[in-house]
């Protein structure tokens, strides 16, 4: 029982690190998330195949990306099926992002709801990632609100 809550802190752990470094823009730190070689399909989200190596899309997202200032991608719901030495997680992200040019589609800033369905494996004492689907589930424009003022300062 106790490699059980072990095992699936550790693949919760592993899927929140892979966003938190995605939103740091460490990117070798993202490509450790993988078993080496493994495919993944990102082509809901992106214009890309869906049998790319995640190493591949790792670097497409690094340069796609560099457009906005910050992101921010939230984990929700994250279920988590452990089978032995495998595991199936499904977990579903909002995505928020802020554009470098703030007049970029009229100000608007593009939010999306997005699911992760992934095939994991334990590599030593570790988990990480051997296949991978992203797919999205909505996307939405949002209209910020005029800044906010506390103390005088902009929030």
């Amino acid at each position: 029982m106790l490699r059980a809550v072990s095992d699936r802190w550790a693949i919760h752990d592993l899927i929140t690190r892979y966003w938190m470094h995605v939103d740091r823009r460490e990117w070798d730190q993202v490509k450790a998330c993988f078993v080496a070689g493994t495919l993944v399909d990102y082509s809901d989200l992106m214009p890309i195949g869906d049998a790319v190596p995640a190493e591949d899309v790792v670097d497409r997202i690094a340069e796609a990306i560099g457009i906005y200032a910050v992101t921010v991608h939230n984990v929700g719901n994250h279920e988590v099926v452990i089978h032995g030495e495998t595991a199936h997680s499904e977990a579903t992200i909002v995505a928020h992002h802020v554009y470098r040019d703030p007049e970029r589609n009229d100000g608007r800033l593009p939010v999306a709801g997005l699911r992760y369905t992934d095939v994991l494996v334990r590599v030593g004492d570790d988990w990480r990632i051997q296949a991978r689907k992203a797919t999205t589930d909505w996307r939405a424009w949002w209209d910020p609100r005029s800044p906010t003022y506390v103390d005088g300062k902009h929030q």
